[in-house]
């Protein structure tokens, strides 16, 4: 392939920005050694990498964290590219233009199609791209709010285990300490559990704040690996 191309970024802080493709492949990510350095956080490091074919340019995701799509269409592995098509790495959005169809590529590849008997439907390939990518962002963010909850769930219940661990061996070790100097009208004003708070014995709070921190703790991760899941499944659909 001989025509230069270029990817134009289309949305967000970078409008605007020129990508040139060189024939040896152009890495896209956020990383500094990246031949299209994309500084936005929804881009990975390394994010994708885009290669001639013979025919056009093939775009192969590099395991990005937020996924790559064309079109609106999550690429799973590789996908071909054509003057006009809209790449997504991640939330930034940028138009391949190439010398062959720059008229296309400055119409911004609206998909604009003529007068219709069913009343002057326009630009449909445009907003259908759109709303895909719409729809695909709102995933996203839903997705990153779950793992957050989760990370925040483990965290909290990792802390209510060891809290309660250590109340509820802090009450027992107390017990054991008090039989021995115990008398024989002291020995019944000893619990198992330790002494009283508010009238329930220290050792019980504790183990009922451990078994608190285990439930949030194995709620936190179920929640953690589901969002994890749905991820990957948006990134590499079958």
């Amino acid at each position: 392939m001989d025509e230069p191309a270029v990817l134009v970024i289309t949305s967000g802080p970078l409008h605007g920005v020129r990508v040139p493709l060189g024939a040896g492949g152009t890495t896209v990510g956020r990383q500094a050694d990246c031949d299209g350095v994309l500084d936005d956080p929804t881009v990975s490091r390394r994010h994708a990498v885009i290669e001639p074919d013979g025919r056009g340019w093939r775009l192969r995701d590099l395991g990005s964290r937020n996924g790559t799509a064309v079109n609106g269409s999550p690429v799973a592995g590789s996908a071909p590219l054509r003057a006009g098509d809209i790449v997504s790495f991640g939330s930034v959005d940028a138009r391949l233009e190439t010398a062959a169809a720059p008229a296309a590529a400055s119409a911004g590849s609206d998909f604009r199609i003529g007068d219709q008997a069913a009343g002057q439907i326009h630009n449909v390939g445009r907003d259908q791209i759109n709303y895909v990518r719409a729809e695909r962002e709102s995933f996203l963010a839903d997705i990153a709010a779950a793992k957050t909850k989760g990370r925040w769930l483990v965290s909290v219940g990792f802390l209510g285990i060891v809290a309660g661990f250590a109340m509820f061996g802090y009450g027992v070790i107390t017990f054991i300490n008090g039989v021995p100097t115990a008398t024989a009208d002291s020995f019944g004003e000893l619990t198992p559990l330790g002494p009283d708070v508010g009238g329930v014995p220290l050792g019980a709070i504790g183990f009922g704040l451990g078994a608190l921190g285990s439930f949030l703790l194995i709620a936190g991760i179920v929640l953690h690996v589901s969002a994890a899941a749905k991820l990957r499944r948006l990134q590499n659909p079958r």
